[in-house]
């Protein structure tokens, strides 16, 4: 695995090298020409006065951020400028769409709001779709012109520095299109990256056409720095002069390096993008973020320079997206990002300001395994590393997808890894049984860093050892639910009854007479991810209280999947067969976990099946349960037992190795984790283990009772009828009870990707006709003693 061991890493292009050192509250760029060595000074730093000791043996210096305050009821940060007396603008969205003129004078810590912008062109409010700053206070903003049906086009509105706010005449050269990106560059031309038309430059001063780029081309995105504009179309990178208007030269080795980041290259989404850029510092220089990192390119140049390391922050969190970004005469960067993993979708301001005294790496360096990859744990790992900038997690992933490398083949990896001393340091347990560790003393006893953590005790209790030993333990959880009419739910009391109200419906299933499909679940379609979506519901009867696997009741599962798939065949067959470009067998769809019963529910409501089934894992997953209860007459929703009754899904369970050199930093960070600080990290990836979060009022907090979360609407398959749904925030009694529901669960899942993928496997086959029901549950067992005897 590489360790990172630099403040600012070399990204090869050539087999030259270039080492640079950045100083406080500037950036340096590599000296010379192209070949030229730069080396950084021994210690690493400025090699100050008065540096001594340790600190002379290492590399001191970077950046450190910060999340400032940013107004009550921000919603989304859309643009922001450092202006030239030094404050700060920026625009921002609130609650209601409408956006507001911010200015601080302070650096961010506190906010003045300046004018509503539909005020300041005499517009309605929540008018905007979107909006740009300039450098020097211009605002630029365009609004969807929209006939009865449909949105026909975009009106532009611009306002220069001092001046009055005006509708810009630009003739036919924006008619029948619109601008979902927009900018104002230094030279005080407005830049619209226009859907289907590629790219305008215009003069505000007559709305004449300057420049225009990827004419009639469709782009993903557009960087608009002093001198450049960077273009993101069909895969590629594409830079231009923005001066001449003309492609312009050297920028080969960037555009290597962003390939490198698949999401520099995709279309950004409705909360931001993965890419930024920045002005740069000298001529022929730009700056661009992405969740790797902020990097300092020199046009022409082979090397790109790591300015900050994307892992020693929040940078690479998962649940953020890129909105705007600029820097201060001090050096100070100033980065507006969406957070879409909280739950509560809002934005943030984050500044970055170089510390000399802060070591370049942190001093302590761990490693966590996760054996697929964990976009929750990366999150927690980013918030982490931010309060503990002494300690350096890596996160690594047994398997990835691509390199081919199976379940087995990654456990046998862990393992041989771990007996050897150089397996990780933190262990995320998911997939993974620990019987063998806890017996071979692989795992560090949890229970003294647990015990202060007020984890609810139907949890903690699953966990604890007769000697009071606590091994590994979920970060969250998850609760099983099952939503249907009132008749086939209260019919349901495990499986067997599962499949008998499946099969009753028989007759339902496939097209009706309007082409409208329905099935008995979502997964109907696929017996992959139908398997794949009851395993949670049924996997902890799979074992004795031995420790073996019970053949008899992976038999049962195996028969009653069966049953289901059986009774949805003859019309997923028909949808299949008139619609076959829709269905690609040989790439079924995986059943993903996380996405919970809330898309389920979705479907349910639509007529395409006959139950939702899956997990509850936030506040908003159950809003959307309890909404659509309310929205279809004589629906109801309850706890889903399977073959096994009150169980609880797990969510990141974590343990530490034993055979671990850092195991004090290590269990800092469990410790962290439940903290009342580490569960609230997002809310929608499972309930918080902790009794006082999960009882809290802040984790629940979604708003005003009826408060609308969300909306949509379609075709219903059932009717015919064109229908609407808004998912709204329950009231208080419904979350009291439904906590209450969580406390009950005694049962954890079987949480061994060994066992639950052959069964999977061989259940595939079975359903598809290909081997029995016996074969089946033979290659079952001896597929797992095969594993177990390795």
């Amino acid at each position: 695995m590489q360790k990172y061991k630099k403040f600012k890493k070399v990204m090869w292009v050539s087999t030259m090298v270039c080492l640079v050192f950045t100083g406080a509250g500037s950036f340096a760029g590599c000296g010379g020409d192209s070949g030229d060595i730069v080396k950084e000074p021994e210690n690493g730093g400025n090699a100050a006065d008065g540096m001594t000791g340790s600190d002379k043996d290492r590399a001191m210096g970077r950046y450190l951020e910060e999340k400032l305050t940013v107004p009550k009821d921000c919603e989304g940060i859309s643009s922001l400028q450092v202006m030239e007396d030094g404050s700060l603008e920026m625009l921002v969205r609130n609650s209601d769409y409408q956006l507001v003129l911010y200015k601080s004078t302070d650096q961010g810590k506190t906010w003045q709001e300046e004018e509503k912008l539909e005020s300041l062109f005499g517009l309605e409010e929540d008018s905007f779709y979107n909006v740009a700053l300039g450098k020097d206070g211009s605002i630029l903003g365009g609004v969807f012109i929209e006939n009865e049906s449909d949105t026909v086009g975009m009106d532009y509105y611009y306002c220069p520095t001092g001046g009055e706010g005006r509708k810009l005449e630009l003739g036919n050269a924006v008619d029948g299109t619109f601008a979902w990106s927009m900018a104002i560059g230094t030279n005080g031309n407005l830049f619209l990256q226009l859907t289907g038309k590629g790219i305008l430059e215009i003069d505000p001063a007559d709305g004449s056409v300057v420049h225009e780029y990827e004419k009639g081309k469709h782009t993903d995105y557009m960087g608009v720095t002093s001198e450049y504009l960077t273009v993101i179309a069909d895969g590629d990178v594409r830079y231009y002069d923005i001066a001449s208007g003309k492609p312009a030269d050297g920028g080969e080795a960037l555009t290597e390096q962003l390939k490198k980041t698949p999401s520099n290259l995709e279309f950004g989404n409705s909360f931001g993008t993965s890419l930024m850029f920045m002005d740069g510092d000298e001529e022929g220089t730009l700056f661009y973020v992405d969740s790797t990192g902020l990097y300092r390119y020199a046009f022409g140049g082979n090397v790109i320079e790591q300015v900050i390391d994307g892992s020693l922050n929040s940078l690479n969190s998962p649940n953020k997206a890129f909105n705007c970004i600029t820097q201060d005469k001090d050096g100070k960067i100033y980065l507006g990002v969406s957070d879409y993993d909280s739950g509560t979708m809002g934005g943030e301001l984050l500044s970055y300001t170089y510390s000399a005294d802060t070591p370049t790496v942190p001093d302590t360096e761990l490693t966590i395994y996760s054996l697929e990859d964990n976009s929750s744990i990366r999150q927690a790992v980013a918030l982490f590393q931010k309060k503990y900038p002494d300690i350096y997690l890596t996160v690594e992933t047994g398997m990835t997808g691509d390199d081919g490398v199976t379940r087995t083949d990654a456990l046998k990896t862990l393992n041989t890894e771990i007996m050897a001393g150089k397996g990780p340091d933190i262990l995320i347990m998911d997939g993974i049984s620990s019987d063998a560790y806890v017996e071979q003393g692989m795992l560090e006893d949890l229970s003294g860093v647990l015990k202060d953590a007020g984890i609810l005790f139907n949890i903690q209790d699953t966990y604890t050892e007769a000697d009071g030993s606590i091994y590994e333990m979920p970060v969250k959880f998850g609760i099983p639910m099952m939503e249907g009419q009132k008749e086939d739910v209260d019919g349901v009391t495990d499986l067997t009854s599962l499949a008998d109200v499946a099969e009753k419906h028989k007759d339902e299933y496939g097209l009706s007479d309007e082409n409208l499909y329905r099935f008995p679940f979502a997964y109907s379609l696929y017996s992959k991810a139908l398997l794949e979506q009851f395993t949670d519901n049924n996997s902890a009867a799979w074992m004795k209280s031995d420790g073996t696997l019970d053949e008899e009741k992976v038999k049962e599962f195996l028969e009653q999947m069966g049953r289901i798939y059986q009774a949805g065949k003859d019309g997923a067959e028909e949808v299949k067969a008139t619609y076959p470009q829709a269905f690609d067998e040989s790439e079924q769809p995986d059943y993903v976990r996380s996405y919970g019963i809330a898309g389920e529910n979705v479907a349910l409501f639509s007529g395409n099946c006959l139950f939702a089934v899956g997990g509850v894992f936030s506040p908003y997953d159950f809003a959307s349960v309890v909404s659509f209860s309310e929205l279809t007459e004589n629906q109801e929703y309850k706890l889903w037992n399977g073959q096994a009754s009150d169980y609880y899904i797990l969510v990141n369970k974590i343990s530490v190795s034993s055979k671990s050199a850092q195991k004090e930093k290590a269990l800092e960070f469990v410790k962290y984790l439940f903290s009342e600080e580490g569960q609230q990290i997002s809310k929608n990836d499972g309930f918080p283990v902790v009794e006082k979060v999960y009882d809290g009022d802040d984790y629940w907090n979604l708003g005003e009772e009826g408060t609308v979360l969300a909306s949509g609407g379609g075709t219903n398959n059932l009717t015919g009828q064109e229908t609407n749904y808004e998912i709204k925030v329950p009231s208080a009694d419904q979350i009291n009870e439904f906590k209450k529901l969580g406390k009950t669960l005694t049962t954890p899942i079987l949480d061994n990707g060994i066992i639950t993928s052959a069964v999977c496997e061989n259940g595939v086959r079975y359903l598809n006709g290909e081997i029995g029901l016996e074969e089946a549950v033979n290659a079952v067992i001896q597929q797992v003693n095969l594993y177990l005897a390795e």
